[in-house]
């Protein structure tokens, strides 16, 4: 993107003092321009090699045998 930003980091104090950063929660609709950008052909066609309705397993991803646990977290 050509756009310059200028980062502020949001920091807050906890009871004993110490500083942490706060990540704040936002919506989709709050990011200025997110409506604009282009869109088209930048989706996944395939994934190791696989089209369609996509299960991977452990071994798709090279980690079978490793005692990792893969777990369904949704859709794409």
């Amino acid at each position: 993107m050509a756009h310059e930003v200028e980062i502020k980091k949001i920091m807050e104090t906890d009871e004993s003092g110490v500083q942490r950063q706060v990540f704040p929660e936002t919506h989709v609709s709050a990011v200025l321009g997110l409506d604009k950008i282009e869109t088209i052909g930048t989706g996944v066609t395939s994934i190791n090699g696989k089209t369609g309705d996509i299960t991977l397993t452990a071994k798709d991803l090279d980690v079978e045998g490793t005692g990792i646990t893969i777990e369904k977290v949704g859709t794409v």
